[in-house]
């Protein structure tokens, strides 16, 4: 397509489709930053308005960073009310932690705050292009990154609940721009993109003139390079698929299972896990730590990988992975009255009313009830058992994970450890065969346990 872009042309190639396959979806929400970029995509769906049946609500996310934010929101509302387009501006409360990338983690509060107001099957449309498909394939090659990474940024995405879209990525900057200046649309510059001291600031001014120069066809030539390297991350993902069958239980993997699967399929495999756990995926130096400290390993020491907001373990045959764990916990006393629900550490401890089974209502009647969680050295006599056992030698016993150990709830009895939820009961505190009691229940148990 060459700078003579028609209105007719843009609608036709970016929207159409788009809509055919999007149509079950009620909302579409239109991300909006005043540049040039968005405010072709804001016209481009004023002018598609008959034909788009779901609400529409274009959504601008004042980051802060610069003193003309609020500005560009203004800009952005009055946009919206030239097309009577409903509009929502949404604002980041925070600053940039220390030692984090200013880009990378405002994009990711941009779309956190965007996922909070979304609801499940609505869409997002951005308005990235065929510049920013280069400029990210150019920044990943940099980084190392393998097929997952080179595939760059795909036309359909799912997002939180949602679908992020992305309508414009067959084409270039300069043919948006020549769109915009053949509507006479207007916009805001947004005078850090001259700042090199960011990375793709720094390949968009300075690299990428060079290489338009020696090769100007080069947005194409990366584009097909983009494809071929999403068809094969689609292909790995397939295969990956069906090797979790495999070696997946519950969440967790066969490490017996796995470590018979050649290195590149268990590789793949665990980026594969990390996508469907929807965890945020591993560099190639934490894959590396992942291999060399738990999967070849042969301690049973319960070793951590971690990265970002994520945490792999191995605990005897199985690795597993989860969201950081807190531990910086709060380990004051819950008081706590058995007839209502307990909530804590986000899960629930329920009391449920019985015969014969955990807590003897007699032993306990007007005593003080209170969940702690463990210190150390905490001892206990089971019913069934004649001899007192330490918590750490039933948590062993259970296979209890470690880490969760220390978030693992105690029921105490005025002081004394009386009941552990789905292990076992103070033989002092149990209740006979006959007798009202109430048994303990932990919404957490089975995430705890190694079954």
């Amino acid at each position: 397509m060459n700078n003579s872009v028609t209105t007719s042309l843009l609608s036709q190639y970016s929207f159409d489709l788009i809509l055919n396959t999007s149509h079950q979806a009620k909302k579409i929400w239109i991300a909006c930053s005043g540049g040039m970029d968005s405010s072709v995509l804001l016209h481009l769906i004023f002018l598609n308005k008959v034909k788009i049946e779901q609400a529409l609500e274009v959504v601008y996310v004042n980051h802060g960073l610069q003193d003309e934010s609020a500005e560009w929101g203004d800009f952005c509302r009055s946009q919206c009310d030239s097309y009577d387009l409903s509009f929502t501006q949404l604002n980041i409360n925070e600053t940039v932690p220390k030692g984090e990338s200013v880009e990378a983690w405002a994009r990711e509060k941009r779309y956190e705050l965007i996922a909070q107001v979304m609801n499940k099957g609505d869409l997002l449309f951005t308005a990235h292009h065929q510049d920013d498909q280069v400029e990210t394939f150019l920044l990943q090659a940099l980084r190392g990154a393998g097929p997952r990474g080179l595939a760059s940024m795909p036309l359909f995405k799912e997002f939180a609940n949602a679908i992020h879209v992305r309508p414009l990525l067959n084409y270039c900057r300069k043919e948006l721009l020549a769109y915009a200046k053949a509507n006479s649309l207007t916009w805001k510059e947004d005078l850090s993109n001259a700042d090199t001291k960011y990375d793709r600031n720094y390949l968009r001014n300075n690299i990428i003139p060079t290489f338009e120069k020696r090769w100007p066809a080069y947005r194409e030539t990366i584009s097909r390079l983009v494809n071929h390297q999403q068809d094969c991350a689609s292909l790995m993902n397939e295969v990956g698929l069906e090797d979790l069958k495999l070696v997946m239980h519950e969440n967790k993997l066969s490490l017996e299972n796995l470590r018979s699967l050649s290195v590149t399929r268990q590789k793949n495999i665990v980026f594969t896990w990390l996508q469907e756990l929807q965890l945020e995926t591993p560099a190639s130096k934490h894959i590396n730590q992942i291999f060399s400290g738990l999967i070849n390993s042969t301690s049973d020491n319960a070793s951590c990988v971690n990265w970002k907001n994520v945490e792999v373990r191995k605990y005897r045959a199985f690795l597993y992975a989860s969201k950081k764990v807190d531990k910086g916990f709060d380990r004051v006393d819950y008081a706590w009255d058995l007839a209502r629900p307990l909530e804590i550490m986000d899960e629930t401890l329920i009391a449920r009313s019985e015969i014969g089974s955990g807590l003897s209502k007699e032993k306990i009647d007007n005593a003080s009830i209170s969940v702690q969680y463990r210190h150390g050295g905490e001892k206990i006599q089971p019913n069934n058992n004649v001899h007192t056992k330490t918590v750490k030698q039933l948590f062993q016993e259970r296979g209890v994970l470690p880490w969760v150990r220390d978030r693992f709830p105690l029921v105490y009895v005025n002081d004394t450890l009386a009941a552990i939820p789905g292990v076992c009961v103070d033989i002092n505190y149990s209740a006979e065969l006959d007798e009202p009691s109430w048994q303990i229940v932990w919404s957490g148990y089975d995430k705890a346990i190694q079954s």
